[in-house]
């Protein structure tokens, strides 16, 4: 007799309560993801958005239709922006690529007080017209926000948008999914003529947040980079990449290429960071080699 023969009854339960348990979890994940939806939904009041607290000085809409809004809600990238904050003094000023409704640069004025000053890139019309009402709700007068796109040429290219909510996934670079479901045409200019009438030797700190066309935003800073050596976070994302055409380590690389290397920010701190095979998704900091 077939030794597993007793063993099949215990089998064929073992997976019936496997299924049981998962079709129970499968419910309760259900209801969890209805109760927070339900919440969420309740801040609105009917209305499209609604004015939200990051801390006790700095306010800032949240819109209905924006999944990067719940994320600022819950709270979005809390590691990164304690960085830059720690970073960045009265006085400084701070380059925010891809800025979207404004959640850095919202903190980094508050900082960098009436002698600083930041730059905002941000190619969305819709997207751009939330961070003017963000700025102006908080009155802060020390941004100056550019609806404008950067690469690494002057033209005008096609930008793709989300309609569904994925508004902070918009990029230059086409997505295989349905993120993005329409194209506008917008202008577009490099990161080197756009500072080019600014003092570079006050930019203490560049981030750069381009849902894959980072690559080529670095290509067109090269002049900056190189001579002037600001701090520089950067998103990595290797599914954003490849949607442009080339692998997250380009990135790595040209950053490399200009002198600086690379950092992890873990538990506030800043730990090397070798070069890892598959970056999903994560930001890091460049800083230039001490000589």
């Amino acid at each position: 007799m077939n030794k597993n023969f007793f063993k099949r009854p215990l089998y064929i339960t073992a997976g019936k309560i496997s299924k049981i348990m998962r079709d129970f979890q499968k419910r309760q994940d259900d209801k969890l993801i209805y109760s927070l939806n339900e919440s969420w939904n309740k801040l609105f009041n009917e209305k499209g958005f609604f004015e939200f607290n990051l801390n006790n000085e700095i306010i800032i809409n949240l819109y209905k239709d924006s999944i990067l809004s719940r994320l600022i809600y819950d709270g979005f990238e809390k590691e990164e922006i304690k960085y830059v904050i720690s970073e960045l003094k009265e006085g400084d000023f701070f380059i925010d690529i891809g800025t979207n409704i404004g959640l850095f640069s919202l903190f980094a004025s508050k900082i960098i007080g009436d002698k600083g000053k930041i730059i905002c890139f941000e190619p969305s019309p819709s997207t751009f017209s939330r961070l003017v009402e963000n700025v102006q709700l908080n009155d802060f007068k020390n941004l100056n926000l550019r609806n404008i796109g950067l690469s690494n040429r002057e033209e005008e290219m096609t930008f793709y948008v989300s309609n569904n909510g994925y508004d902070a996934w918009n990029s230059f670079a086409p997505t295989k999914d349905n993120k993005l479901e329409s194209s506008i045409q917008v202008a577009v200019s490099t990161l080197d003529i756009e500072l080019e009438e600014i003092d570079k030797s006050k930019i203490k700190l560049v981030k750069i947040d381009v849902e894959g066309w980072e690559k080529f935003v670095l290509e067109g800073g090269q002049d900056f980079l190189i001579k002037f050596n600001p701090i520089v976070m950067i998103e990595f994302t290797e599914e954003n990449t490849f949607n442009a055409g080339y692998p997250v380590h380009d990135i790595y690389d040209i950053m490399q290429n200009y002198g600086y290397e690379w950092f992890r920010i873990i538990n506030g701190e800043l730990v090397k960071e070798e070069k890892k095979l598959y970056y999903p998704y994560t930001n890091l900091i460049a800083k230039k080699r001490i000589q």
